[in-house]
Formats: C-alpha cells, structure tokens, sequence
C-alpha cells in the first residue's frame, strides 16, 4: 500500500505574489503545510509539485523531500489540479517504481492544520470501501436562494421552484477546504481527462468536520494574511496544539 502526500505549490499566484514562500508566523508558508505532512505516520513518501525553481529552492534548503517539477501544461491558471496528481503518481512510477494506492493532497494556503488530522483522515478512508475522504467545513450560505444577473441585467433566481425560504428549512451544507483530501489513486486515473467538479473524488466521499474555522482558512488575498497571522498567535498564546 503505497500513500503518497503531495503539496501542490504553483508559483504563478495572482491573489499574493510569490504567496507560497511568503513569511507566515516566521517561516516561509509552504513549511507550514510540509511539516504536518512529516508529522504523519501513514504518508510513505512527501513531494512537492511545483513550476518554479524558486519555491523548489526554498523547500531543498530546509527539507529533504523530492520536488517534481510541473510541466507547463499542468501550471496553467487553467490547469485543473488533479492533472498535476496523475503527472506525479506516473512520474514517480516510471522514475522510482513508486506505486501510489492514495493520495494525500495538502493545499500549502491552508496553513493551520489540527495536530493527527492527516492521519486521522488516512485511518478514516483506510477502515472503509469509500473513494474518498476530506476535510470540510459547515457553511451558512444558501445557493438554493442565491440569485444570479442575466442579460438584461436584472437578478433571477440561480435556481427555480426551490421548497424553502429559511436558512434552517435546508439541509447542512460543507465546503471542502483542501487541508487534506485523500484519494485512492485509481480514481485520479480512470477519471484523467474528465472536467467536473470533483469527479475524482469517486462517489463515495467521507466528511471530516472540522473542529474549528480556522482549520480552514485559506490564504488568497492579502486580507487572508492578517487573518492566518491571527490564528496562529491564538495558538501560540493559548498553548493549543496544533
């Protein structure tokens, strides 16, 4: 049973210029996401993906983990994120004879991440038949009542004839949040090529919860950072472990 975690780290951000080696809470924010990934007892190998020899060079001077060097074509503002998965699994395959049964996929602009949640998520999809398991988060907003402008400019309902009005009239909702994502690796291949949503996610998907938001938050903006900041001086000051 081979399980490979890997960080996808392009270096074309848009949001926050060079955002995955910036400073967040006095190291560089890809480290954060790598040095929960060494944590875990499950993962046999770590690598980052990445397009530049920028962030590969910051994570070589400080830990010794394989970075797979993206081709062009699976960096693309455009690329969807699961090519770059199927590029490493058969990269690492032919070049090592390493054979991926499960991914761990770690998100580096999730930078906080509760101490035993990737091998939490791991035992979870381990102990089960599911495609699948990850970690998400409740949220408040209703799309059913969402509305959407149309070519005259006026609001109509995103959906028709929906049964409801009260946020409490519908059910639960979550967002994955890309702390971890697990996948049996043959769903990444059988589903390669195919643009929808989460299709390689397989049908069967186990929810992780998480136990508090800012497991959650993500770095995109630069109003993202004092947020992240935030939390982790929380952490700090309140001896939580991580």
């Amino acid at each position: 049973m081979g399980v490979l975690g890997i960080i996808p780290a392009r270096g074309g951000s848009k949001g926050v210029k060079d955002k995955n080696i910036i400073k967040i809470a006095g190291k560089p924010l890809i480290s954060h996401t790598i040095e929960a990934a060494l944590e875990s007892n499950f993962l046999d190998k770590v690598v980052v993906s990445t397009d530049s020899e920028k962030i590969a060079e910051v994570v070589r001077q400080s830990y010794a983990i394989e970075t797979i060097m993206r081709p062009p074509e699976f960096a693309r503002d455009d690329s969807p994120i699961e090519e770059s998965f199927v590029h490493a699994i058969e990269y690492l395959k032919k070049k090592e004879g390493f054979e991926t049964d499960i991914l761990v996929w770690m998100q580096p602009n999730v930078p906080i991440r509760e101490h035993g949640i990737i091998d939490r998520v791991l035992t979870s999809l381990l102990n089960s038949p599911a495609d699948a398991c990850v970690t998400c988060y409740e949220v408040d907003q209703v799309p059913e009542v969402m509305k959407v402008i149309d070519e005259n400019g006026y609001l109509r309902p995103l959906f028709e004839d929906v049964d409801g009005i009260r946020r409490q009239e519908f059910q639960d909702r979550y967002l994955l949040d890309g702390s971890v994502v697990a996948i049996r690796a043959h769903n990444l291949i059988e589903t390669k090529g195919i643009r929808k949503a989460h299709v390689y996610l397989g049908k069967d998907v186990i929810p992780i919860i998480q136990s508090d938001r800012m497991y959650s938050v993500e770095i995109d903006v630069p109003d993202d950072i004092a947020l992240v900041e935030f939390y982790f001086q929380k952490l700090n000051s309140t001896n939580v472990q991580r």
